[in-house]
């Protein structure tokens, strides 16, 4: 077996991040997904782009085939109906409505395929008076309260990387999985509904709760900028040559803190006894332990913490992330072949599974790479036809 979603297929018709995401993992554990994009291409000049090629597109859309089809045709409608006959699941991140006005929305290949799994992973979701608004990772961390509890007192300040993007491309994914094992258990497709504002909410879980309870301006409600509203120390501090985050959610992990630093007194001053105490005075705690990281370099501060079990990292670049040995042992850049690229080394997968684990393969290929094997041999049409549709602009 090259994966548990082997002999599934995939119809994918998105752009960017979220969508592409959910079919790259789709993709990572076999299935075989068949990125369809009009004959001008879709997302292909997100920077880097080196030989002409986005090596953000070929990190994104890794151990996918890739099609060229104008939707925009009576031509490319059919054929893509045509496709979706021999297809076990759609996937797409469209606006709602997009397809729906093309005659393929989830009303319309339901009646080509009865079983089919039509998967939406948008920004508000179908039929609400969202539905049609423009939507990006950002845009929703401002609507769902992220950017609310992240930055500084008085500065928003958005995630580094779009973390919603992510978050909803992988819940589509599970979604899917969870489409195709209804499927085994009665031969019913079904739609699936992913909103990104719901994947934010739900991204927000501990500060949504402690909001219902402790109300609009408590701790849950604002930013503390590197502090964490209900445990301390737990916080970012000053080396000599960078920052370190410490992180300690017990009285026991603070006394470790406190032997660690030589610094045993603190467990016992009145001020520091509780964790509630410890909040109360977060500011005078920090200064104590900020003194005594400031006078030791960032990795000197990480092997004394490790020594006492206390969780400590070093704030990385990512491009000194890359350097770390775990890099390696989990398998997270693997070496991948690429037409036009030629060697090059892409992020792997992180689904670690002892039986049939995430495996990726191939970075994403050029545009209309899989025209002929996919056209040819799965449709069966012949090289004239195909060349007919070329000429045409259909593909």
């Amino acid at each position: 077996m090259t994966g548990v979603l082997e002999g599934i297929r995939v119809l994918e018709l998105t752009f960017a991040l979220n969508g592409p995401l959910a079919g790259r993992i789709l993709a990572e554990l076999g299935a075989e997904v068949i990125k369809v994009e009009p004959p001008w291409g879709s997302a292909r000049d997100f920077a880097p782009v080196v030989k002409g090629e986005s090596v953000n597109f070929a990190f994104i859309n890794a151990n996918k085939k890739f099609i060229t089809l104008n939707l925009k045709t009576e031509k490319g409608i059919e054929i893509f109906k045509r496709l979706v006959k021999v297809s076990d699941i759609i996937l797409t991140n469209y606006r709602p409505g997009v397809l729906d006005k093309l005659g393929i929305g989830y009303n319309d290949v339901k009646k080509i395929k009865n079983d089919i799994i039509f998967v939406s992973s948008s920004g508000f979701g179908y039929n609400n008076p969202y539905s049609s608004l423009p939507a990006y990772d950002y845009i929703i961390q401002a609507m769902v309260g992220m950017y609310g509890v992240t930055g500084l007192e008085d500065l928003p300040i958005k995630t580094g990387p779009a973390i919603l993007d992510v978050l909803s491309g992988t819940f589509a994914a599970l979604a899917t999985l969870a489409a195709l094992y209804y499927k085994l258990l009665t031969g019913k497709g079904q739609f699936v509904d992913i909103a990104m504002f719901d994947v934010g909410l739900y991204a927000m879980i501990e500060n949504i709760a402690g909001v219902m309870f402790e109300g609009k301006g408590s701790r849950f409600d604002k930013r503390l900028g590197n502090r964490h509203p209900v445990t301390a120390p737990y916080a970012l501090y000053k080396t000599k040559d960078g920052f370190v985050f410490i992180a300690t959610a017990s009285d026991e992990q603070f006394g470790k803190l406190c032997k660690a630093m030589n610094m045993e007194w603190l467990v016992n001053d009145r001020r520091f006894i509780t964790n509630e105490d410890r909040l109360k005075h977060v500011e005078e705690l920090d200064a104590i332990i900020n003194e005594w990281t400031s006078s030791k370099s960032s990795k000197e501060v990480v092997d004394i913490l490790r020594k006492y079990d206390i969780a400590v990292a070093e704030v990385k670049q990512p491009s000194d992330a890359l350097k770390e040995p775990l890099v390696a042992i989990r398998n997270m850049l693997v070496q991948v072949k690429h037409p036009k690229l030629g060697d090059i080394k892409i992020v792997g997968s992180p689904l670690k599974l002892s039986e049939t684990p995430g495996i990726v393969k191939e970075a994403g290929y050029p545009i209309g790479y899989h025209n002929m094997e996919i056209y040819k041999g799965l449709l069966n049409m012949s090289e004239k036809e195909i060349e007919e549709l070329k000429i045409n602009g259909i593909i």
